[in-house]
């Protein structure tokens, strides 16, 4: 099946950009060049992080008798500085690991195996399409509930440690081998397809 999406606006054209036809099925790899960047930022963060705190918890246990709010205060902000940084390195190190396509659009819905969820486009009732700092995503609201995976660490989601309602999933486009614009008016093209809204 072909699509036709709108073409990019760029610097040097702005107007009459002829549309772009897509093949679906669409498969975008992880671009690992950035993703081995990031995550080898986060692997320096992380791992003296880590270290830090196994030993602050080995040697500050004597210490909290004697001074408590300023080593339970340490160990707050050593915890979270360590929580909000490992999910990124974990999943930075499973995208570079896994084999085949991170993500894959078809007519009848896509698969993202970086969360190991396949959904059709049947089960969306509206997306929008948003670019921030971390890089195109469809926010995608789902006609009926898709519970999230009951683990410490999962995607999908825009808020702490990647948590989701049951009912919104959050499709990251950027960092993939595919351009951010091409698998962001797909999307909404397919969406549009089968019926949906697209804010």
């Amino acid at each position: 099946m072909i699509i036709e999406i709108p073409g990019e606006i760029t610097f040097t054209r702005t107007y009459a950009i002829p549309p772009v036809q897509v093949r679906l099925p669409l498969q975008a790899h992880a671009r690992t060049v950035w993703l081995g960047a990031i995550t080898a930022i986060g692997v320096c963060f992380t791992v003296p992080f880590l270290a830090l705190w196994l030993v602050s918890v080995a040697t500050l246990g004597r210490g909290i008798l004697e001074r408590p709010v300023g080593s339970l205060v340490f160990l707050t902000m050593l915890s979270f500085s360590l929580i909000t940084l490992l999910p990124q390195t974990l999943f930075g190190i499973a995208d570079l690991l896994r084999r085949g396509p991170a993500l894959v659009l078809e007519a009848q819905g896509f698969t993202d195996r970086r969360a190991g969820l396949t959904l059709p486009w049947s089960a969306v009732a509206a997306a929008r399409i948003v670019h921030d700092k971390h890089g195109p995503r469809a926010h995608l609201d789902l006609k009926t509930a898709v519970p999230p995976p009951r683990a410490l660490f999962v995607r999908g989601g825009d808020g702490w440690l990647g948590r989701r309602r049951p009912d919104t999933y959050v499709l990251n486009l950027g960092l993939l081998s595919v351009r951010g614009h091409v698998l962001s008016e797909t999307v909404s093209a397919l969406v549009r397809l089968n019926g949906d809204t697209v804010k």
